[in-house]
């Protein structure tokens, strides 16, 4: 068996010693080790991968085999980066900067592909 991130945190947390002892944390995890949110960011990134398989199977089937570890990286790595800004108006800022680079990307794919069609 595998000593994943989310089998240290339990065993962290259901160790006799738990809080007694300071957690030191990196930058702005808050109240959860980053430990945790790592497994947690990973689970959902899994569930997401899940969900593709279970409701699009054509989908997957018409995917490289690399698509699935994508998609479930993708949601790990926008997770985290969203719980580093810890600041209202940085996170509206961060929604809205996401957002316009969603529009972007998909506007220059959509152009890149219509150009390969011709």
């Amino acid at each position: 068996m595998t000593n994943t991130a989310l089998d240290r945190a339990l065993a962290r947390i259901a160790s006799p010693d738990f809080g007694k002892t300071p957690i030191v944390r990196e930058q702005s995890s808050g109240p959860w080790s980053k430990e945790l949110i790592r497994a947690i960011a990973m689970d959902i990134g899994k569930a997401v991968v899940h969900h593709i398989e279970t409701m699009y199977p054509a989908a997957i089937k018409a995917c490289p085999s690399t698509f699935k570890l994508s998609v479930r990286n993708s949601v790990h790595n926008e997770i985290m980066a969203a719980i580093e800004i810890t600041d209202e108006g940085q996170i509206i800022a961060r929604l809205k900067e996401r957002k316009q680079h969603r529009r972007k990307i998909k506007s220059f794919y959509t152009k890149i592909r219509k150009s390969d069609r011709t």
